[in-house]
This record gives C-alpha cells, sequence and structure tokens, in this order.
C-alpha cells in the first residue's frame, strides 16, 4: 500500500481484530445499535398505529353527533312546516310555535314568511 494513511487504519483494525476482546465489545455494540434502530421503528409504527385508531374513532363519533345534529334539525324544520302548514296550528303566534318545537322565533317568522310568499303568488 501506498498511501501511509489507509495502511495506518489497515494495520489499526489488524490489530483490534486479533484482539479477542476488542472484538466482542465491538460486536455486542453493533447489536445494540441494531436492537436499538429496531426498538425505534416499532415504537414508531406502534404510535402511527395509535394515532390512526384515535383519528379514526375520533372522526367516527363527530360524523355520528354531526349526522344526529343535522338529522334533528331536518326533523324540527319539518315539524315547523307542517304547523305552519296546518290550519289547526297555523294561527298560533310565532313565540308559541317557537316554544313548543324549543326553537327561536326569529326562524319560525323567517319560514312563515318564506310559506305566505309561496302561496301568496
Amino acid at each position: 500500500m501506498t498511501n501511509p494513511a489507509l495502511k495506518a487504519a489497515m494495520e489499526s483494525l489488524e490489530a483490534i481484530s486479533a484482539n479477542k476482546e476488542a472484538r466482542e465489545i465491538a460486536r455486542l455494540r453493533e447489536k445494540a445499535q441494531h436492537h436499538w434502530a429496531s426498538e425505534i421503528h416499532g415504537a414508531r409504527q406502534e404510535g402511527v398505529a395509535e394515532g390512526e385508531a384515535k383519528g379514526k374513532a375520533e372522526g367516527k363519533a363527530e360524523g355520528k353527533a354531526e349526522g344526529k345534529a343535522e338529522g334533528k334539525a331536518d326533523t324540527t324544520l319539518a315539524n315547523l312546516r307542517a304547523m305552519l302548514i296546518s290550519p289547526a296550528t297555523r294561527v298560533l303566534a310565532n313565540e308559541v310555535i317557537a316554544g313548543i318545537l324549543g326553537v327561536d322565533v326569529h326562524l319560525v317568522a323567517a319560514e312563515r314568511h318564506d310559506l305566505d310568499a309561496k302561496t301568496s303568488v
């Protein structure tokens, strides 16, 4: 070998390799590094899986709650329109209808206005 630095490195490697204790230390160090990398990888995958599961559960719960709220709103609006169309309940004041349905009086007034506009045409 012509490169002195490379020659020195090779001699050092041969000297270390000849020492049984040094080889065992190097083997154990390499084993520990592989084990650590494997543990980190496993922990990362576990964290991703937990995050995905939590996200799915939260999304499902949120979607279910939104669906229930929308369904309730649709039913309430349908009931309001039915009360405003029926001759028996149409005569009730907006405040009374709002109290029965548990909605804002302004919603009742707006729906009554829309219904009146549609029927007057």
